[in-house]
């Protein structure tokens, strides 16, 4: 399958960190940033309608989904909670005490690698990821950069069930980065650094794991069921594999189109287009695939040199 990019889309240039991206109902565009106008709606042709969420997070808001209702939900991983949102960017409620959970995870460690091998993990949250809600009105949390955990809520937010710890265990995570619910119920665990997705239950049992996956940071669905898939490169300078090892050489960035049953069927590539840190991604109902990254963000803890890049594209099928 062939993609074009949309040259152009959005109104803005996109050249600074786009943390998230979703799409509603009506296929309107929800982009997440850090700063200045956190959440930027958009038409499907890249008209922006309207501009919301100033003061409502930390500096660090980090992925953003919709559920069916519209609904808008955002992980703070800064503030260490989940907010839902009206799609008019009304904030409906709060989940979370805003403090960082005790998990065990010792900053002062000697390196990330040592602190997450001696990180027990805790109850939510401590800079959690992603907030996924389900059709029954459920929401599941992957949680994230400072514990290595899945939280299952109840319709009203009760904490029914937790699970994960770190290790490259089937079942373990070393930072889940990001949580998805597809049209069957399963639960998808973008688990980073063991590169791999984790499927469960609700109740949080494995019913698989897809290994041919790179740092995955987020996935989409389309109306087919095919799966989308960012994933961020890999090299010397980053957090060895949990379930590979280190990288000795660097490999790239990309987005990956997949069955299923996580079998890739294409890979989102257009003449000129790099990824050099992908973040999120969406697709809404006509197939069109939007892509964010980090790439400021990516190179700050990596050491990697920066270079001006494009942080939110539209693709299209073609």
């Amino acid at each position: 399958m062939k993609f074009a990019e949309v040259t152009g889309w959005g109104e803005e240039s996109w050249d600074h960190d786009v943390t998230g991206v979703a799409v509603d109902s009506q296929d309107r565009v929800y982009v997440l940033r850090r700063g200045d106008d956190p959440v930027t709606v958009l038409s499907p042709d890249g008209t922006i309608v309207d501009r919301w969420g100033i003061g409502c997070f930390s500096n660090r808001p980090h992925l953003i989904s919709i559920g069916h209702d519209d609904k808008v939900y955002v992980a703070d991983d800064g503030g260490h909670r989940v907010l839902v949102f009206e799609s008019s960017g009304r904030l409906l409620e709060t989940i979370g005490t805003g403090s960082p959970s005790d998990t065990g995870y010792d900053a002062g460690a000697a390196s990330a690698e040592v602190a997450f091998e001696r990180m027990p993990g805790g109850p939510p949250f401590n800079r959690p990821t992603k907030a996924a809600p389900s059709r029954n009105g459920e929401l599941f949390v992957s949680d994230g950069y400072r514990n290595c955990r899945v939280h299952r809520f109840s319709r009203d937010r009760q904490q029914v069930r937790s699970w994960g710890r770190p290790g490259a265990d089937e079942g373990c995570f070393v930072i889940p980065h990001s949580v998805t619910v597809d049209s069957e119920g399963r639960v998808l665990v973008c688990d980073r650094e063991n590169d791999r997705i984790q499927i469960f239950s609700r109740d949080g049992e494995v019913a698989g794991v897809w290994n041919n996956v790179q740092r995955p940071t987020d996935v989409a669905f389309d109306r087919l069921g095919n799966v989308y898939v960012t994933e961020l490169p890999r090299g010397p300078l980053d957090l060895k594999s949990w379930r590979l090892g280190r990288a000795y050489e660097e490999l790239p960035g990309e987005v990956t189109m997949r069955l299923p049953d996580g079998a890739i069927i294409a890979r989102l590539s257009c003449p000129g287009v790099e990824f050099l840190a992908p973040h999120a991604i969406a697709v809404d109902s006509t197939g069109a695939v939007y892509v964010s990254e980090v790439p400021e963000s990516f190179a700050s803890y990596t050491g990697r040199p920066l270079r001006p890049h494009r942080c939110l594209r539209k693709f299209v099928p073609g």
